[in-house]
């Protein structure tokens, strides 16, 4: 399969992205929001955010003129901040746009019911319609998402210029007084929301990797399409609180339509009811594009689920990712309220904001070369103006903002074990304190000891327990070998061994003919011919290169001797690891490694998969 993704995009197409991921269908929707929670006067507050963004925006630019691969704000994060931020922000940046994608499906139904009363069981087949049109355009390569999306904007322009446009001599200077007639009481809530349009720029840095010649394109595409935006966006409102009373824009699901209709009477409606319409799609197209280029960028580095970093090998896309986000996109559709999710994106968008201010102070004392180089007050500016305004975004989505990003440090935790030995290290030393509670729970009563019964361990044998955590096989390893035997414990963590000591102390009667031993870089240190036997409890699963391990395991077991080990296939919804993906692989990989006589035994469960395997020298 191709692993690179094609440059296709040109100053235009970044334009048209970015302006759809900016605008959004939210300015079709927030406006009456927003003007029947304050009135009028919120008019000021729109300018306002339209002066607080540019900070935000600009450090994107600076951003994006010095970094031009694939990944946006993950690369960025991950570059000042190293792995465990950067993947942070790439999972809280997946989340944002999965959300938003359900959001504008959630908009375009709210204009289409302009025209008809969708029914329950009417609502899901158009979510699941739109968002898998618009996966499959985009699963069959970039260009063709690209020039949709060019026609899409095309369409989308055309609209606010003709609603603009017909819309200024309707205003009514008399709707705006008084300005604020319910008070300043929502002030924080009502800036929360306004601010949610202009947000949107980390979605177009993802696509850096597929943007030509990036550091000069990226930078002036955002800084055009941020102009277009701002300008349409003020523009739109102030025709819309102008034109209708707020009293009766409070509560629209679609108040531009119904100034259009208001104006013009109902044909006048139904055209800006269509432009709406338009609009989601674009809009929709653009996250399609742009988010499901995050896992790869990630799984690229070894940060993501690896079958996250392989591409159509015909359409050169991130085919996996398109077809989760579109089912997670679906999913929020269908359940969730406009509102409420709103917003949840915006503490999400403003935490990602922050991080990507502080990677710009941060790589400020990097040799990057970029065009752009903004002072150090813009991103500290940025910053603040995160951290205000995050103060004002209600307890329950901040805080259920917080938990989806931190839902990410498990999957983190699960991959980095597989790729990062210093990692695994690390890990197991500080929650060695742990592992006595929580093995038995992952691994579930009688697993370890019916590795030790497949092992056919004897009285005598000299047995090598690779990956012996805190000594529990150890234990009974040595009441079976006896005094006459010997039994090697190694493991990556010193605090598990020292555990593992600490326990044999303790026990009276084990023999003293235990060896506890670190692993270093040599996983297997020992002499050809050593042990009779070797037991192994979920460690094969966590190496890249298994077959290498089991090579060196083989070299030491002496003629005849026999390896016995448990591993997980699947864990939850996380996939199997390739040797343990079926029986057949399995085998596969124990004879590349020169075993023979190979025995397996899957046990499967609604959350686990575990392979019980035997195998001889």
């Amino acid at each position: 399969m191709g692993q690179e993704l094609k440059k296709e995009l040109g100053l235009l197409h970044v334009v048209m992205l970015c302006t759809g991921a900016l605008m959004g269908t939210d300015i079709l929707i927030i406006p009456g929001i927003v003007g029947g929670m304050m009135g009028p006067g919120t008019i000021l507050l729109w300018v306002l955010a339209g002066a607080l963004i540019i900070p935000l925006g600009l450090c994107f630019v600076e951003l994006s003129s010095g970094y031009s691969v694939t990944g946006g704000p993950y690369v960025y994060v991950r570059e000042a901040a190293g792995d465990f931020f950067g993947f942070l922000t790439g999972w809280s940046t997946w989340i944002i746009a999965c959300t938003y994608i359900g959001t504008q499906a959630i908009t375009m139904r709210y204009y289409l019911g302009y025209f008809h009363s969708f029914t329950q069981v009417e609502t899901t087949i158009f979510y699941a319609a739109i968002i898998g049109l618009l996966t499959l355009i985009n699963y069959i390569g970039v260009k063709r998402a690209g020039s949709m999306q060019l026609l899409l904007m095309a369409g989308t322009l055309l609209f606010f210029l003709i609603f603009i446009a017909v819309g200024l001599p309707k205003v009514n200077l008399e709707n705006f007084n008084p300005l604020f007639p319910l008070g300043m009481s929502a002030l924080g809530m009502t800036m929360i929301l306004i601010l949610e349009p202009f947000f949107g720029w980390e979605a177009m840095t993802v696509v850096a990797g597929e943007v030509k010649d990036t550091k000069r394109t990226m930078p002036l595409g955002l800084i055009i399409s941020t102009a277009i935006v701002v300008g349409i966006i003020l523009l739109t409102v102030f025709v819309t609180l102008g034109v209708l009373n707020w009293r009766s824009m409070a509560g629209s699901a679609s108040p531009l339509a119904d100034v259009m209709q208001f104006a013009y009477g109902g044909y006048a409606g139904t055209l800006v009811a269509l432009g709406a319409i338009i609009l989601s799609m674009a809009c929709m197209n653009a996250l399609v594009l742009t988010t499901s280029r995050i896992p790869y960028a990630m799984a690229k580095d070894k940060l993501f689920l690896e079958s996250f970093s392989q591409l159509s090998s015909r359409f050169r896309t991130p085919g996996k990712s398109l077809l989760i986000q579109a089912a997670f996109g679906f999913f929020i559709a269908l359940l969730g309220s406009y509102e409420g999710s709103i917003f949840l994106l915006m503490s999400n968008s403003l935490i990602l904001y922050a991080m990507c201010a502080f990677a710009v102070i941060k790589l400020k004392n990097k040799p990057v070369e970029r065009l752009v180089d903004l002072h150090i007050g813009v991103p500290i500016l940025a910053l603040i103006i995160c951290l205000f305004f995050l103060i004002q975004v209600p307890v329950l989505p901040l805080f259920s903002g917080l938990l989806l990003i931190l839902f990410g440090i498990p999957l983190y935790t699960l991959i980095k074990v597989q790729y990062d030995k210093k990692f695994v290290e690390n890990f197991y030393d500080t929650f060695s304190f742990l592992y006595d509670i929580l093995s038995p729970i992952w691994y579930g009563s009688g697993k370890r000891e019916k590795v030790i019964l497949n092992a056919k361990v004897k009285e005598r044998d000299i047995v090598l327990d690779y990956g012996c955590a805190t000594g529990a096989d150890v234990l009974d390893l040595g009441k079976i070998v006896g005094k006459n035997g010997k039994i090697v414990a190694v493991d990556i963590s010193i605090k598990q061994l020292e555990k593992g000591v600490e326990k044999l102390r303790k026990l009276p009667g084990i023999p003293g003919n235990v060896a506890f031993v670190k692993e270093e870089e040599q996983p297997v240190p020992f002499e050809p011919s050593t042990f009779d036997v070797i037991i192994s409890v979920g460690v094969l699963s966590y190496k890249e290169q298994p077959i290498e391990l089991l090579r060196m395991l083989r070299k030491a077991l002496k003629k005849g001797g026999r390896v016995s080990i448990l591993d997980f296939g699947r864990v939850m919804i996380f996939p199997r690891p390739k040797y343990l993906k079926s029986r057949e692989s399995i085998k596969e990989t124990f004879k590349k490694a020169g075993f023979k006589q190979i025995n397996i035994e899957k046990v499967g469960g609604l959350l686990f998969e575990y392979y019980y395997i035997t195998a001889k020298r």
